[in-house]
């Protein structure tokens, strides 16, 4: 059975851009004629690719699995044509990375810098996400490689581990500021519940408030507005914040996660490789 590729191509985009009438914008089609595609496309199948709901298209685990199909095909066209453009040995194509705030920016971008200098020819997207939405994102395509601090245990998707961040609460070195109050990411933000779980002699009482990102909470308590919970990669060189003594080291596994895959392209492999060997936290 052989895949018509403009109806893969119909099933991409929609997967791609979460909307069928984007979808067929980007195509150049009408929206009937790219729905016709992909259901032509399912009755060929004989299986649902998408869920119509009214926010828009879900896919289906047969959706997935084919969406995975089309990732791996078209990165293996995108090594070869880059490589024909380039007239030699070269990586090109599109870099999508997702992860969490306080890791992404900090040592994933560091950590693949280096190939990004040599292979100028690559694309790099980075995105940072709640941790609670990096597994739709890995699921739903908008990104290639996501990085969490704990292990999704799903099968088919391959995990990798980086490192480990090292906890411990932070107060400012220059003002005196409330000891009861914790400044967090946000209301869904979990660290300082998660480290206090961790600790022999936690608080009895302890009050939240909300700074937007990690570099808001360290600028909170940098200027005495509470106290954090702060992986200490943050601030290792940060004289404004100190460590507050009496509480246990908590610890995270940092893990690379991507779709397993019959075939990995070269830009797959140099990925892995930099952000394994490169990786400067708790190796």
């Amino acid at each position: 059975m052989k895949l018509a590729s403009h109806q893969l191509d119909a099933f991409f985009e929609t997967a791609r851009l979460k909307s069928f009438s984007r979808a067929a914008d980007a195509l150049a089609v009408t929206q009937s004629a790219l729905s016709q595609r992909v259901a032509k496309l399912e009755e060929e199948l004989g299986a649902t690719l998408f869920i119509r709901d009214p926010s828009g298209p879900v896919l289906t685990p047969a959706g997935e699995t084919l969406l995975r199909h089309c990732q791996v095909t078209r990165s293996l066209e995108q090594e070869i044509l880059g490589q024909i453009k380039a007239g030699g040995e070269t990586l090109s194509g599109m870099l999508r990375v997702a992860g969490y705030s306080s890791i992404l920016r900090s040592a994933i971008l560091p950590a693949l810098a280096p190939i990004l200098r040599r292979y100028p020819q690559i694309n790099p997207q980075f995105e940072s996400y709640e941790m609670n939405e990096l597994e739709r994102v890995l699921r739903s395509a908008e990104s290639d490689y996501v990085v969490l601090d704990h292990r999704l245990g799903r099968r088919g998707i391959a995990e990798v581990r980086l490192g480990v961040e090292e906890y411990l609460v932070i107060e400012s070195a220059r003002f005196e500021g409330p000891v009861d109050l914790f400044l967090d990411h946000d209301s869904a933000d979990t660290a300082t519940a998660d480290f206090f779980k961790f600790q022999t002699q936690a608080p009895k009482t302890w009050r939240r408030a909300y700074m937007g990102d990690v570099y808001g909470i360290v600028t909170g308590v940098e200027l005495g507005l509470g106290r954090a919970v702060m992986s200490r990669h943050l601030i290792e060189n940060n004289r404004k914040v100190r460590a507050v003594k009496g509480f246990k080291t908590y610890t995270r596994e940092v893990v690379l996660h991507f779709f397993e895959q019959p075939y990995y392209s070269r830009l797959h492999h140099e990925v892995v490789n930099a952000l394994t060997s490169n990786f400067s936290i708790g190796k």
